[in-house]
């Protein structure tokens, strides 16, 4: 398997500006759902979760992030990718 780097922008059950407990709170849920291979920090739209996920290709590493998030009652608002990330990242 070869490890994967993009980014999921999300909205969900938070208000504009997340306080440090809601954020807390999203990590947990997020990593519960699946995202523990994910950084998550705040975004102007909402959250920002970067992941360094293993698969057989980019499309099944993005749409497996998608479904750990959605089951973490969030919504994917938009996926980001730096150019370089196009290459996979080395294990």
């Amino acid at each position: 398997m070869t490890e994967y780097r993009f980014r999921l922008i999300l909205s969900g059950p938070f208000s504009d500006k997340l306080t440090n407990n809601e954020l807390l709170d999203a990590t947990d849920v997020l990593g519960t759902a699946g995202c523990d291979d994910a950084l998550i920090s705040v975004h102007a739209d909402g959250l920002e979760v970067e992941f360094d996920r293993s698969h057989h290709s980019l499309e099944k590493a993005i749409v497996s992030a998608v479904q750990d998030v959605e089951r973490a009652g969030f919504h994917v608002e938009s996926i980001e990718m730096d150019r370089e990330a196009l290459v996979p990242v080395d294990s």
